[in-house]
């Protein structure tokens, strides 16, 4: 008889709750790093909680040393993740940051950027969760050969997608029907909201990380899709924080939701906010991206930009922001939807929790579905 044939271990495999002295016999080390860097603690601040050293944590996460399930339980409570959760006998989505196109090295902290890889980790493991029981979208991204600028590349996309002239409609549900990952990171989460945005498709299917401060406006939303777009069609071999990246990115971004052919005969010839304000909307991009291309396209002076953005700022104030919502198609909605077709199959959310490992409300706010609003009680 084999060990997946022993009844402990097929429960582990099934997701099932099972004691700590089994989970000690299956310790996974990385889930204890997991974990950690999730609660954004240090080894040596897990270490305090726990009452052990950092030393030891650190053989715990490197496997030299085994657990007590005493001391497991212990772990689980200090890092509100179910005792299971540190079990072996599910997928483990290994990310590392070298694979991922972050926007700066320089304005993140590198624990900022771990917990990202970690939380893009997890987004991995439940897309595959999902995929056992419902067929995703194919993948749909054309293979672009290294070198190749990043106009023709945007210009490509659009003749795959089918999109032959005008603005791109529906951005965000665009990206899903072709097989690409859109998750929105709640608010709470204050480590990946300080990297802003990002993606990888190092673990085969591509996801695109978006933050809140990235949410604020649908323009600058979109911007950021096309954006990770770019990186992923382009730069094979991501460069964390690699200026000639990041700007072959911005190019492509701005080709593919404004291409020069369409775009420059529409632009006025001196800078009119009404007017830019007006193609902004018709386009689904912000005036400032517009001041950008008119300057790019050799339209008006770099000294006229300047002074625009500077306007601009000023007027920062007065000017709302248009919502993600005001722009249908632009609410990511592939995970929910996956997730309420494996319910009407008999796979619910909590037993979707159960096999992740996962507590509930962290399956609830990696589907960004928990509300975090503080709640107003009306007392009478």
């Amino acid at each position: 008889m084999t060990d997946h044939n022993r009844p402990e271990l097929e429960l582990l495999t099934n997701g099932d709750h099972v004691g700590a002295a089994t989970v000690t016999k299956y310790f996974e080390p990385a889930r204890l790093t997991q974990a950690r860097i999730l609660a954004e603690l240090t080894k040596a601040e897990l270490a305090e909680r726990v009452g052990v050293s950092a030393a030891a944590i650190g053989q715990f996460e490197s496997g030299i040393s085994g657990l007590r399930p005493e001391l497991l339980a212990v772990l689980a409570r200090s890092l509100s993740v179910p005792v299971h959760f540190f079990a072996a006998g599910r997928p483990l989505g290994r990310l590392d940051v070298a694979n991922i196109h972050f926007r700066s090295l320089r304005s993140t902290r590198a624990q900022d950027r771990a917990k990202a890889a970690v939380y893009a980790g997890q987004l991995w493991e439940l897309t595959s969760a999902l995929e056992k029981r419902v067929k995703f979208p194919e993948l749909d991204l054309p293979k672009i050969i290294d070198g190749t600028a990043p106009i023709e590349a945007a210009q490509r996309l659009r003749k795959e997608w089918g999109i032959d002239s005008g603005p791109v409609a529906h951005l965000g549900a665009t990206m899903e029907s072709r097989g690409i990952v859109i998750s929105l990171v709640p608010l709470s989460n204050s480590a990946i909201t300080r990297v802003s945005a990002y993606s990888t498709d190092a673990l085969g299917r591509p996801l695109v990380v978006i933050t809140p401060e990235r949410v604020r406006s649908v323009y600058r939303y979109r911007f950021t899709c096309a954006h990770e777009l770019g990186h992923l069609l382009l730069h094979t071999n991501p460069l964390p924080g690699d200026r000639q990246q990041e700007r072959e990115a911005d190019q492509f971004a701005a080709e593919f939701l404004t291409p020069r052919a369409e775009i420059e005969p529409l632009l006025p010839r001196s800078v009119r906010i009404a007017d830019l304000e007006r193609l902004s909307r018709q386009w689904g991009v912000s005036v400032e991206s517009l001041v950008c291309r008119m300057g790019e396209l050799g339209i008006v002076s770099e000294s006229a930009i300047r002074r625009t953005h500077q306007r601009l700022a000023e007027l920062a104030e007065v000017r709302a922001d248009e919502p993600l919502t005001s722009y249908p198609g632009e609410v990511p909605s592939l995970l929910n939807e996956a997730v309420d077709l494996a319910t009407q199959c008999g796979f619910d959310r909590s037993a979707l929790a159960a096999e992740l490992r996962w507590t509930e409300r962290h399956l609830m706010e990696v589907l960004g579905t928990v509300d975090t609003r503080p709640r107003l009680t009306v007392v009478r």
